[in-house]
C-alpha cells in the first residue's frame, strides 16, 4: 500500500494539472498534492500532508489555485479511492 510521500511523487509526475479543470469550484479530494475530481486524479500545487485523504473544495480563479477545507476530519475510508 502506498504512502503519503508515494502519492505526492506520483501526483507530480503523473497526474494533469488541477488548472486543466478550468475556472470554478470543484469538490473532491485531497490528499498529499493529488487532487480526486469525478474518478479522475490531478496534481495539485495546492497540497496537504495528512495521514488520511480530507475533502476540499478546490477553487481556480485565472490560473490561481487554492483549496478550502469542507471538514475538519480525515477520512480513512477515502485512501481506498486512491488505490
Amino acid at each position: 500500500m502506498k504512502n503519503i510521500n508515494e502519492f505526492i511523487t506520483e501526483s507530480l509526475n503523473n497526474y494533469p494539472n488541477v488548472k486543466e479543470l478550468g475556472n470554478g469550484e470543484f469538490d473532491g479530494v485531497l490528499w498529499g498534492h493529488c487532487f480526486l475530481y469525478e474518478n479522475k486524479k490531478y496534481y495539485s500545487e495546492i497540497g496537504w500532508r495528512n495521514a488520511f485523504p480530507s475533502y476540499c473544495k478546490m477553487i481556480i480563479d485565472e490560473e490561481k489555485v487554492s483549496a478550502k477545507q469542507v471538514d475538519k476530519y480525515q477520512h480513512i475510508g477515502l485512501k481506498k479511492l486512491f488505490e
